[in-house]
């Protein structure tokens, strides 16, 4: 579907991510974005956050490097707020504008739903996910994403609306093929022909591929997130190297078989090694073990529609923080011990 996409997440922008933004939430014990804004001051603090940690100089240099797309997380307070979220439509409307201005692609994602689709921080509130128990939420992320297709039905740097981020998909999973046909039908009577629906495969990617068929002039495709760490029993007979050629060919073929069914994007992926494969290496190789790893993940994902990287930027520099190990040429270990073992926490069940 024309040039692919390659682009970046902008996580812990419009939705809050603790590890990513840690000296946003110095001074409280806020684990989420929940939490953060029953804080004092929280609503001031957030505001100055969601107009200086993305600019008009990220998108330039996106443009000035040779990337054409953005993956945009948003909570379903978006439009109108949900006490004690606050609304932050204008900020995305901005991103749109400035997107186009430099040629980028957006694919906005809806990261929170409402009751939570995953119990984890990047939806907002940490917790149980209550999204599944309740017909209520489903209608309201239905009207959140169909308020989303009608907003932007003039604008085709919108790219595509993901319906949902890593759902858990095991947990009534018939539930959620429901969604996404409903999604799906309310964005094709909002949205403009050729926008592209997108449904994440709630790390299940046999089980959920072909949850939706596409309709003549409304293109879907299936989100699939890869993290890389490796499993200590397989250690015990492999190298990390050789297990990571193991694991990258098995994961070719399943991208192969999946593609037959739909378009595949991989929404998030990231350079992090396992902390237990690096250990068996000297510090000197980590950094060549890490472009290695790089560059024979962006060979793989160059064959399908599209890759975003997590993320674009961290309040730190290192591994999370693309643009930084851009700039840096990879001099340096990004390996950061405080931002990776953050990660894995969020990552390893993942």
């Amino acid at each position: 579907m024309n040039t692919p996409l390659r682009g970046v997440n902008l996580g812990g922008w419009l939705v809050l991510e603790r590890w990513m933004t840690p000296r946003l939430f110095a001074g409280t014990d806020a684990k989420d974005e929940y939490s953060f804004m029953q804080t004092p001051d929280a609503k001031e603090k957030i505001n100055k956050h969601r107009d200086t940690f993305i600019t008009e100089d990220d998108f330039r240099w996106l443009a000035d490097n040779g990337y054409n797309a953005v993956r945009i997380p948003i909570g379903y307070w978006i439009f109108d707020g949900d006490d004690p979220f606050t609304a932050c439509i204008d900020r995305l409307d901005w991103a749109v504008k400035v997107a186009t201005r430099y040629k980028i692609r957006v694919l906005i994602c809806l990261h929170g739903a409402p009751g939570s689709q995953n119990g984890h921080d990047h939806s907002g509130r940490i917790g149980k996910a209550e999204w599944y128990r309740n017909p209520a939420y489903r209608q309201q992320s239905i009207e959140v994403l169909s308020g989303l297709a009608a907003r932007y039905k003039n604008q085709p740097t919108v790219w595509g609306i993901e319906l949902l981020n890593e759902p858990n998909a095991w947990h009534k999973p018939w539930v959620l093929k429901r969604f996404y046909q409903d999604a799906y039908l309310a964005i094709q009577s909002t949205g403009r022909k050729g926008i592209v629906t997108v449904f994440s495969d709630g790390f299940m990617p046999k089980f959920m591929s072909g949850a939706l068929t596409a309709t003549p002039n409304y293109p879907v495709m299936m989100d699939t997130h890869w993290y890389h760490f490796f499993m200590p029993r397989l250690l015990q007979r492999l190298t990390p190297f050789r297990l990571y050629q193991w694991r990258l060919r098995r994961r070719a073929s399943l991208l192969a078989r999946l593609s037959k069914q739909q378009p595949i994007i991989m929404g998030e992926w990231s350079g992090v090694i396992g902390s237990e494969a690096l250990s068996r290496y000297q510090t000197a190789r980590h950094q060549t073990l890490m472009q290695v790893h790089l560059r024979e993940q962006q060979a793989l994902f160059s064959r399908l529609e599209g890759w975003f990287y997590w993320s674009y930027k961290t309040q730190d520099r290192g591994i999370f923080h693309f643009r930084s190990m851009v700039e840096d040429g990879h001099t340096e270990p990004p390996f950061s011990p405080l931002v990776i073992p953050a990660r894995l926490v969020h990552t390893k069940d993942k």
